[in-house]
Order: structure tokens, then sequence, then C-alpha cells
């Protein structure tokens, strides 16, 4: 790298800068390629151990304070690490299929979380996950009224992985400003009554048929 750097200085220079300014140029590709490595190494080490260390979350919660989206090859990960990551605003974690409580409260603290790994919650992790305002837990196929009651609070909502509700669950998600239910099979009317007031509502056609019924003008 070292080569390379003093060879980027002798271009600069000979593009007609300052030694500052060549200096300043060349202390830029310096970091840029700092960077560009310290990630190959991250996310090599993300796909043969589906595991990084507390220095590589702490660098990226960083490195990309506003999305972190690169680390779905993430299985497996530490309440200290959960906590490190809680700076960063909106947070992909789709490799990863089971939470801890202490990590469910840390990522709670995000802004946007997209959990699509996640097969079952329970109670405390619903109260925690539902301080976001944009939350994806696609992969959950079972739910509980209370958990569907606290989850109502989410004004973005994806459960998509569910095929079915309860009346009282329906009730309960019309309070959802935008709601995702991908994967229902079928609806009640009681259900399509309620889901009728969702504002942003994404469900099969089949669904939306009678849905549409109860809809007010």
């Amino acid at each position: 790298m070292k080569r390379f750097l003093m060879l980027m200085l002798v271009i600069f220079a000979g593009c007609g800068e300052s030694a500052e300014e060549a200096n300043k140029r060349m202390e830029q590709e310096t970091k840029k390629q700092v960077e560009q490595e310290t990630l190959r190494r991250i996310q090599e080490k993300l796909k043969s151990s589906g595991t990084f260390t507390d220095a590589d979350a702490e660098y990226l919660s960083q490195r990309y304070n506003q999305e972190l989206y690169l680390i779905s090859d993430l299985t497996s990960i530490t309440d200290k690490q959960a906590e490190i990551l809680s700076k960063v605003k909106s947070l992909r974690l789709d490799g990863l299929t089971s939470l801890t409580d202490k990590q469910a409260e840390s990522l709670g603290k995000a802004n946007g979380l997209y959990l699509e790994g996640l097969t079952s919650i329970n109670d405390e992790q619903a109260t925690s996950l539902s301080n976001v305002e944009i939350l994806r837990l696609s992969g959950l196929q079972t739910i509980t009224d209370k958990q569907v009651e606290i989850l109502s609070n989410v004004k973005t909502l994806n459960l998509s992985g569910l095929t079915s509700l309860t009346d009282q669950q329906a009730q309960a998600l019309s309070k959802v400003h935008w709601l995702e239910l991908r994967g229902m099979e079928s609806v009640t009317e009681p259900q399509a009554e309620s889901l009728s007031k969702v504002k942003w509502l994404y469900i099969p056609t089949s669904c939306l048929e009678l849905i549409n019924q109860y809809k007010t003008p």
C-alpha cells in the first residue's frame, strides 16, 4: 500500500497540485484504502463464521451510523455487540434467528429494524422492539394476541410470515399506519372491517377484495 500511495503522491504533484494539496489528497486515499480493507476483512469473517468482533461492531456503527445493511451474514451476536449496534439508525440483521431479551432491549433503540430471520419472540422482546418506527418480522409464523397488541404501536410493521389472524389481532393491527401481511390466506368479515382502517395495507388480493368493501369513501 505504501508504494501505491507514493505513486499517487507523484501523480498528484505532476498534475500541478501543491505539496499541501497532494498530501491532503494522499491522506484521503490512505483513509479510503484502510476503510476498504477493513470492510473486506469484516465481510470475509462474516461469510466464514457468521460472527464479528466487538471492535468490528464499533467500527461499523461509526462508519454506517445512519444505515447498516451489509451484515446480513451475521448469524449470532453478543449482548455487548447489540448495544454497540443500537447506535445505528436503521439496521438489517436478517441472519439472526433468535435474540436474548437484553439484545432486543438494545436493538429497540434503533429507528428501523430488519429481523427477517427471527422465527419467534417473547412478550418482553416484543415490548422492546415496539419502540422502533419500522420493524420487519416476516419470519414469524405464529404470534400471540398480546404480542400483536404490543407491536401495534409500531408505525411501519411487516408480519408477512403470518397466514392467519384472530379477530382480536386484526383489531389491534388496525392502528398500524403501514402494515404488510403478504402471507395471509383469508380474512373473516370482522377482520376485514378492522384491517380496512389501515392507511397503507399490503395483503394478497384475495383478502383485499373483502377488506375494500368496508373502506369508507
